[in-house]
């Protein structure tokens, strides 16, 4: 990588927050027709009392449990979030919920007249090291970072320039697989709407 331009190559995600996860994934269904979304709710990172420090470039988490969260240079002892989960073809939608803990990062960008709010495009990157190293060189700093299961992330504070953040993720294979299937629950929905169309359509003329 020779600039910050470079984690922004392969976008996959947009990302938004809310107040209500179950309103703002019916907005996305209902509004926008896209398949049911994939929720889960009270998704926590926060580290265990006896857990050390860690660096972005740490082969091991910190937790027992694989995952952990790094905000603001300290790993968060609680860190509470809704998540859904929806795409629309290769895009990945995800909605953030802010519930406990140090998650002012999504909290602060909330609008209380809206099912949702932009807060971050997602990038997949092969090597978080890499993304790391990169950020370093140009004098910034993670706002956040961490691993959550198979996933490797980081948020770069874009806000003063650009309006939002930007994500940058590194998947293992289970992760790529997951977002896979939710790309293919949207093109199952595509595919059938298209089906439902070719009769009407083959006996015009």
């Amino acid at each position: 990588m020779k600039s910050l331009s470079d984690l922004m190559r392969d976008c996959m995600q947009l990302g938004y927050v809310t107040e209500d996860i179950d309103a703002a994934a019916a907005f996305l269904e209902t509004k926008l027709g896209t398949v049911q979304c994939r929720k889960s709710y009270r998704s926590s990172l926060g580290r265990t009392p006896d857990a050390g420090t860690q660096s972005p470039s740490a082969s091991k988490p910190a937790t027992p449990e694989g995952s952990f969260v790094v905000v603001d240079g300290a790993i968060a002892e609680e860190w509470v979030i809704d998540v859904a989960l929806v795409n629309a073809g290769a895009t990945n939608i995800e909605i953030i919920r802010p519930v406990a803990g140090a998650v002012d990062l999504y909290r602060g960008r909330l609008r209380s007249d809206s099912p949702a709010t932009f807060h971050h495009a997602g990038f997949r990157v092969d090597d978080f090291d890499e993304a790391s190293a990169m950020v370093a060189r140009s004098g910034r700093e993670w706002a956040q970072y961490g691993v959550s299961g198979g996933i490797r992330f980081g948020y770069l504070d874009l806000t003063a320039e650009l309006g939002h953040f930007i994500e940058v993720m590194e998947l293992d294979e289970a992760s790529a697989n997951m977002f896979t299937k939710l790309e293919e629950a949207s093109n199952s929905l595509t595919d059938r709407q298209v089906g439902l169309g070719a009769p009407r359509d083959a006996g015009k003329g």
